[in-house]
């Protein structure tokens, strides 16, 4: 794909974002998709083809969470409390940019089911990534024992409750920044964990 292709395309994709968060998939026409970007309905069918498309092209742009697990690999100390907030102030970076494309999977999760499946795939990878770290930590003796995919549950679905929460009641669950928030609820996760 060419520069001016992919500025193009970049373009498309932002305009669908922004129009499905507020109205749904369905409610959204190529005209509306269009007319946003500043372009013709031939360009956006040209790019992409189907309104489809343009939703799966999303996914696939804006979900891909390799860097992501390079990143917690490459910033891993051993230190529990560190390295939890570390893995949550990262999952919550994941999920504000994504928090539009969080709503529109939630909008359709009934009429378009992939969709939502796919939108959660990143939580399946986070998830691992804790699990992996857990084990490793139980091994060292600095986490108790117990099934490391639970003791990751619990990591993972605190922080995606907190985003949820702060997403449909767009942000009325807490009035502390949320570094200070997540290093006070990991402490006392992590306090749950120590041997």
């Amino acid at each position: 794909m060419n520069e001016k292709t992919k500025s193009t395309a970049d373009k498309i994709l932002s305009a669908t974002i922004q129009l499905m968060s507020e109205k749904g998939y369905k409610a959204v026409t190529i005209k509306e998709i269009a007319a946003n970007a500043g372009m013709s309905e031939m360009t956006v069918f040209r790019t992409f083809g189907t309104k489809k498309a343009i939703l799966e092209a999303i996914i696939d742009n804006y979900l891909y969470t390799g860097p992501i697990e390079q990143q917690i690999q490459k910033n891993i100390t051993f230190n529990l409390e560190e390295d939890l907030l570390m893995i949550s102030m990262l999952y919550h970076e994941l999920l504000a940019k994504n928090r539009q494309i969080f709503l529109i999977s939630i909008m359709e999760r009934k009429t378009m089911p992939d969709i939502h499946v796919n939108v959660h795939k990143n939580a399946a990878k986070f998830l691992k990534v804790v699990i992996d770290y857990l084990k490793v930590m139980q091994e060292k003796g600095k986490v108790v024992d117990g099934d490391p995919e639970i003791q990751a549950l619990t990591l993972m679905q605190f922080n995606y409750g907190k985003f949820v929460a702060e997403t449909l009641l767009e942000g009325s669950s807490s009035t502390l920044p949320q570094e200070d928030y997540l290093r006070e609820a990991i402490t006392i996760i992590a306090k749950g964990l120590k041997p």
